[in-house]
C-alpha cells in the first residue's frame, strides 16, 4: 500500500496531520459558540457601541468559520497525501496566522478609541431613557441590575438628564436601587447618605471590565490556537516533504 512507501516517521506524521485537523475543525466549532456567546454579550448593550455590530466576537465567529475550510483542506491533504491540498492549507493557515496577528495589534491600538466611543454613547443614550417601552430603558435598566451600579461615570450622571431633573422624579431609575421597588429611586438627590439606598458607582467601569474579561478569553483562546496552528503547519510541511521524496524514489 502507498501509506507502508512513506516509511514508519513520515506515516505517523501523516497521521498526526489527520489528527491535528480533525482537533482544529473541533477548534473552530469551539470558536464559533465562543463568539455567539460572546456576542450575546456585546449585543446586550448594542446601543452603547454606537449600534454597531462590528465587535471582537463577530471576528471570532468568522475566524472559527475560515478554520472550517482550512481544516478540509489539511485533513483530504493527509488522507489523500494530496501535496496541492497540503500546500493550500499551509499557505492559509499562515494567512490566518498573519491575520490573527493583524487582529491583536487592531484592538491594542483601537482599544482606548472604544471606550472612549462608549462611554459618549452611554451618556448619549440616559437622555433617551423614560419610556418603559424603549429599548434604551430596557438596556440601562439591565445593565443597573445586572452590574450593581448607576450612571455612566457615577450616579449624579442623571441629575443632569431629563428624566433626573423631572420634578415629579428628581433622582435615579429604580434598577439602580438596591432593594428594586417602584419609585425607590425619587428624590435621592437630596438624601445625605445615598449610597445606603442606591448602587452609586458608574456602569461605565463595570461594563469595560466586564468587556475586557471577554476579550481577554477571545485573546486567550486565539493565543493557544495560534501555537497550535504553527505546529500544523510545520507538520503538514514535513508531510508535503516525505510525499515528494517518495515520489521522486519512486
Amino acid at each position: 500500500m502507498a501509506e507502508h512507501n512513506l516509511g514508519c516517521g513520515p506515516l505517523t506524521i501523516k497521521y498526526l496531520v489527520f489528527i491535528f485537523n480533525f482537533v482544529f475543525f473541533l477548534t473552530g466549532l469551539v470558536l464559533i459558540v465562543m463568539g455567539g456567546i460572546a456576542q450575546g454579550f456585546f449585543s446586550s448593550y448594542m446601543d452603547f457601541f454606537g449600534g454597531k455590530y462590528e465587535t471582537p466576537a463577530i471576528g471570532l465567529i468568522i475566524l472559527g468559520s475560515i478554520i472550517l475550510v482550512i481544516s478540509f483542506f489539511g485533513c483530504c491533504g493527509a488522507k489523500k497525501e494530496n501535496v496541492y491540498m497540503l500546500r493550500i492549507f499551509a499557505f492559509l493557515m499562515v494567512v490566518v496566522l498573519l491575520l490573527e496577528f493583524a487582529a491583536a495589534i487592531t484592538v491594542a491600538v483601537l482599544r482606548p478609541d472604544i471606550e472612549k466611543l462608549v462611554k459618549a454613547n452611554m451618556n448619549k443614550t440616559m437622555n433617551g431613557y423614560g419610556d418603559k417601552k424603549s429599548l434604551v430603558t430596557k438596556t440601562w435598566d439591565d445593565l443597573q441590575q445586572n452590574y450593581h451600579c448607576c450612571g455612566t461615570t457615577n450616579f449624579t450622571d442623571w441629575e443632569e438628564t431629563s428624566y433626573g431633573r423631572n420634578v415629579t422624579i428628581l433622582g435615579v431609575p429604580d434598577s439602580c436601587c438596591k432593594n428594586v421597588a417602584e419609585g425607590c429611586g425619587h428624590n435621592i438627590f437630596n438624601l445625605t447618605k445615598p449610597d445606603e439606598e442606591i448602587y452609586t458607582e458608574g456602569c461605565f467601569f463595570a461594563l469595560t471590565n466586564s468587556a475586557r474579561a471577554n476579550l481577554g478569553a477571545i485573546i486567550g483562546s486565539i493565543v493557544i490556537i495560534a501555537l497550535f496552528q504553527v505546529v500544523g503547519v510545520w507538520m503538514s510541511c514535513c508531510l508535503i516533504r516525505a510525499v515528494k521524496e517518495r515520489y521522486e524514489i519512486l
